[in-house]
């Protein structure tokens, strides 16, 4: 839970404090749901974070290597 989260909770008169994980990760989900149905009502393609070594950071950072649209 982040300290901006239950600061809010606290201060508009949630003292459940057992509750604050629950809603951080219920606004969470929400949050990428949206991102999704927006993707699906504009025909937009699937979003996937591409899977990189170490090493291949590395090269990135020194210009060694492009970054690929795969």
């Amino acid at each position: 839970m982040d300290a901006h989260s239950g600061a809010l909770l606290l201060h508009y008169g949630l003292k459940e404090y057992e509750f604050y994980t629950v809603l951080f990760g219920v606004s969470r989900a929400l949050g990428v749901l949206a991102s999704l149905c927006w993707d699906r009502a504009l025909g937009l393609s699937l979003e996937r974070p591409k899977s990189v070594t170490t090493e291949w950071m590395k090269e990135f950072v020194e210009g060694k290597v492009e970054a690929s649209a795969d």
